[in-house]
């Protein structure tokens, strides 16, 4: 296993369709994606996450944990991704991890430079510092773009904490 460095980040997009996710160490990005769990029924989502987040920190052993902010909400399947933010804040934190939690529209700002950028901005601005990325931005289904937003979304966090937090 690689030892933790202070340089490697965890940054998670938390879903219980399809959790976009991206390890990044110092400026390389080792491993980014989207982790599908639509097919899954509804009760075994939670845990495949939290077992596949728990799996990533075990195999990259990051120093910090950036996710998007999530809220309480009366929307049952809103709640189930909150209930998610706070298993994986709290997983963590018993492994000693930093988090930090970033409000979408502060990501865009921060990458984009306003915060009201859509999605496709985003991917095109993360695209733009990551060229290997580029071949996610086009896809021949919209489903697959909105797909692979996710894992864009993962790497904008990651990149804004790097930019931020240094």
């Amino acid at each position: 296993m690689p030892k933790a460095t202070a340089k490697t980040i965890l940054a998670l997009d938390p879903g219980l369709r399809d959790l976009g996710y991206a390890i990044l160490r110092g400026r390389s990005l080792i491993e980014s994606g989207v982790l599908p769990l639509r097919l899954l029924p509804s009760k075994q989502r939670l845990p495949a996450a939290v077992k596949a987040i728990g799996d990533w920190i075990g195999q990259f052993r990051p120093s910090i944990v950036v996710l998007e902010a999530t809220h309480p909400n009366g929307v049952t399947s809103l709640d189930r991704v909150d209930r998610l933010a706070r298993r994986v804040r709290r997983m963590a934190a018993l492994k000693g991890l930093t988090v930090a939690t970033y409000a979408p529209q502060t990501v865009r700002k921060s990458l984009v430079g306003h915060g009201w950028a859509n999605k496709r901005q985003t991917a095109e601005a993360v695209a733009g510092r990551l060229p290997a990325l580029r071949v996610y931005l086009t896809q021949d289904r919209r489903w697959k773009e909105a797909y692979f937003q996710n894992m864009f979304d993962a790497v904008a966090l990651a990149l804004h904490h790097q930019a931020t937090a240094a």
